[in-house]
């Protein structure tokens, strides 16, 4: 592996874009062995544009190996998993980067504060290929859009001006925050898996996984917990995912297991659209617009709901007040429509539907 990989270094040409593919379906067995000297030889050998990209044939494949070089050498990893087609893979995903448009990317949002983007860093656009960007912003209003490259090695810009930045939710993006934490997640999984457990991190993954909804390999039974909806229940689940991430850290990095847990994350960094609830889950959460919702005993309640802290107002299934209640705050409506025992969030106060 090293020895192959060094010898597609020779190939590059220092002037333009170049992609390396590399497939393997072993671990280093011959030569430099060490996943740490690897990376070390590669970096020291790689120029600055190169795009290498990974496909892990199999489940005896070292996954810490494989996507930390394509973390650190800008493109992404797959893992092709027994009886896929592994021709019709290499093919497709060679296509579509055969004809790169613009390389180096950053995307720059005059006139409001962006932070939390994703993907992170960005990666190079193709043709027939979108670049789809998710991230957050404190205040709305007017915007000027500028995406940056470089074509054949040369800069181009592209600008985009009086864009309005909504200052309020709106219905057509209500997917939006549900992208954003789905990708957000996916990369904080990655950091975790190549770089170690951070507990800022850890506390990040469960935050997002309960109030948006979004189940990882990490968090499943997080929707199981009668607490969960408290700050202290997700301090509680916090200190667990972080006791079976550092069990996690111990184990080998090849095998079924670790090539699941190294797909799901990079699945869920490079969606183009917000995770809904898998079938497994589907009777415990629903997902409402950009909210969620888990079931608790018989009653459909929101992510956001804090019973520690917020005292819900009452109101009977179908009464005057009911729809009173829903004509005053409309966003009550999806959510009330889950069924006779919900409890929603709007505005900061909480509403118990009661039969």
């Amino acid at each position: 592996i090293n020895l192959a990989l060094l010898e597609a270094m020779t190939m590059v040409q220092p002037e333009r874009p170049t992609y390396v593919l590399f497939l393997t379906d072993g671990l280093p067995t011959e030569g430099e062995t060490i996943p740490a000297s690897i990376l070390a030889n590669v970096g020291a050998a790689a120029p600055e544009n190169l795009r290498l990209f990974a496909f892990g044939v199999g489940d005896d494949v070292d996954t810490f190996l494989l996507d930390s070089l394509t973390e650190a050498h800008g493109g992404r990893s797959a893992y092709v998993r027994p009886g896929e087609p592994l021709d019709e893979i290499v093919s497709g995903f060679y296509a579509g980067i055969s004809t790169p448009v613009l390389a180096n990317v950053t995307l720059d949002v005059g006139g409001a504060t962006i932070e939390d983007v994703y993907p992170s860093p960005m990666p190079d656009l193709f043709a027939g290929g979108q670049l789809v960007v998710a991230g957050r912003y404190r205040a709305g209003g007017p915007a000027t859009v500028t995406l940056a490259g470089e074509v054949n090695g040369q800069p181009q810009t592209f600008t985009y001006q009086n864009l309005a930045l909504s200052t309020a939710p709106t219905a057509s993006a209500e997917f939006v925050p549900r992208l954003w934490a789905t990708r957000k997640i996916g990369y904080l999984l990655t950091q975790v898996r190549l770089h170690g457990e951070q507990p800022e991190l850890i506390d990040a993954i469960v935050d997002l996984s309960v109030k948006y909804g979004i189940v990882t390999p990490y968090t499943s039974y997080l929707i199981t917990e009668d607490d969960i909806l408290t700050q202290d229940g997700r301090d509680a689940a916090s200190q667990n995912t972080l006791r079976e991430m550092e069990a996690q850290s111990t184990a080998p990095a090849s095998g079924a297991k670790a090539v699941d847990e190294a797909a799901a994350s990079g699945n869920l960094a490079d969606a183009d659209v917000a995770q809904a609830p898998s079938a497994e889950y589907g009777d415990q959460v629903r997902v409402v617009g950009s909210r969620a919702f888990v079931l608790q005993g018989d009653v459909w309640t929101e992510t956001t709901y804090d019973p520690s802290t917020m005292t819900p107002t009452q109101v009977t299934f179908g009464s005057e007040a009911y729809f009173a209640l829903i004509a005053e705050h409309p966003d009550l409506a999806e959510a009330f429509a889950l069924g006779s025992r919900v409890i929603a969030v709007s505005d900061g106060q909480a509403y118990e539907v009661v039969e």
